[in-house]
């Protein structure tokens, strides 16, 4: 194995995304298993899923500004879904929270190969297919099944705090 490399156990090469990705798609799936239209703390989602309540925060900030969460402050104030799940794409999430046409910034430092390289239009197509599979699953397709299930024992969890 080359260094930089980091393969799992079945020898194939991992793709990433960041925590702040990460900690956004289980909040949206919290809050597509949640009541509807109920509003839910972040403290509770933190909690649910053993997360940074200060990096969940951060991430709600991000699913606001892109239209996927509504947030209320107050007491009787949380975070609910603004749109309904079945309307939210994970790949349009993924996209809109990590950037896309971003894997390689040919623009970052001088490099001898601007302009003659074609690594990023590799890279970028591969993203562009990334996107494209994740897209065809809806909010409400990931929270289906064996998902939902374990998703309201967690709410089930705390809501009896």
């Amino acid at each position: 194995m080359r260094p930089g490399r980091r393969l799992n156990e079945n020898r194939e090469l991992r793709l990433r995304l960041s925590l702040y990705t990460d900690f956004s798609l289980r909040l949206l799936m919290y809050l597509a298993a949640a009541e509807p239209g109920a509003w839910v703390t972040t403290p509770n989602v933190a909690h649910a899923f053993g997360i940074s309540l200060n990096h969940l925060q951060k991430s709600v900030q991000g699913l606001v500004r892109a239209g996927y969460v509504d947030a209320l402050q107050g007491r009787a104030g949380g975070v609910r879904l603004a749109q309904p799940a079945a309307e939210i794409r994970i790949g349009g999430v993924v996209a809109a929270l990590e950037g896309s046409g971003c894997l390689v910034d040919c623009g970052r430092g001088p490099c001898p190969l601007s302009g003659q390289c074609l690594l990023k239009r590799a890279l970028d197509e591969a993203e562009r297919g990334f996107i494209r599979a994740l897209d065809r699953y809806s909010l409400a397709d990931v929270v289906a099944q064996q998902t939902g299930a374990a998703l309201q024992g967690l709410i089930t969890i705390q809501t009896a705090r």
